[in-house]
């Protein structure tokens, strides 16, 4: 793999110019900053602000990667960047790296929100402690973001039209962050015997495990100690409230929280890999 900084930093440019002067995506980000605005303003529980965040915002992250090679493949535009001393791999990392610093913008936004709005409730400046977990929030926020980032990047490279890779993203959503509860509940019924209703440790370790298979757990964990955000869950309350828990210490709440904090990290990774090799094999 040959990386040159230039044409990455070039294309990185412009994907992130392309996507801030999108009229579609400045009115879907529009419409999520007004509604955690109002929520932040009407709820006492942050994490119901959290689950916002949790369930709707990774529509966000598919925005940025769904029609990130595709858009290029329909203009022709990518035939003729191809002509130029520039690699595929550069191509990827570069839009990557486009689409990332445009979440960043996101997140930073998000958090900008729930600031004003605690100041506009409390009357109150934070203390240095709590906007240090609100970064730490905010890091994890965007890595799970970043995962539905990275698999609209993906399906961008292996779907032929647009409507084809924003259909797989938005089903990927549906699974895995909206109606994920409830499938859970049914699979851990199937494979128990139980119902939720029995209240039965077996029920509940089993479903617990289950959970696993989806990013929104391990974000769940990390920021607030639920087992899960999506509607019709369990909504089990762990007693370590998440890295917003004041109560324990950074350094054990790393300790804690280590493997799912670890899951955050490689998912992306997995998937921008994925991206690299299907791009590199793509006949074009």
């Amino acid at each position: 793999m040959m990386i040159n900084k230039n044409a990455v930093l070039t294309i990185a440019k412009k994907e992130f110019s392309d996507k801030l002067y999108d009229p579609s995506f400045i009115i879907l980000m529009s419409i999520f900053m007004v509604t955690l605005f109002v929520y932040s303003q009407s709820s006492n529980n942050f994490n119901e602000v959290v689950r916002i965040i949790g369930v709707f915002f990774p529509l966000i992250g598919i925005a940025l990667g769904y029609d990130a090679i595709i858009r290029e493949k329909n203009s022709k535009s990518l035939n003729v960047l191809l002509t130029h001393p520039v690699f595929r791999d550069n191509i990827v990392t570069g839009k990557f790296l486009g689409i990332s610093i445009t979440l960043f913008l996101v997140v930073f936004l998000s958090l900008m929100i729930i600031v004003a709005s605690d100041f506009l409730i409390s009357g109150k400046i934070a203390q240095f402690e709590s906007l240090l977990r609100l970064l730490i929030f905010g890091l994890f926020t965007f890595l799970y973001l970043l995962i539905f980032a990275s698999f609209g990047l993906f399906t961008s490279i292996r779907c032929k039209t647009e409507i084809e890779s924003l259909t797989w993203g938005v089903v990927i959503w549906i699974n895995m962050c909206f109606v994920l509860g409830p499938t859970i509940i049914m699979l851990t019924s199937i494979i128990t015997g139980q119902s939720m209703f029995d209240m039965t440790d077996k029920f509940f370790s089993t479903g617990s495990l289950l959970f696993n298979i989806s990013p929104i757990h391990h974000f769940a964990e990390v920021t607030v100690g639920n087992l899960d955000l999506s509607y019709g869950s369990f909504n089990i309350q762990r007693d370590v409230h998440g890295f917003l828990d004041t109560q324990y210490s950074i350094s054990y709440l790393i300790g804690h929280y280590w493997q799912n904090t670890i899951i955050l990290l490689v998912l992306p990774v997995v998937l921008i890999v994925a991206s690299y090799i299907s791009f590199l094999r793509e006949d074009i």
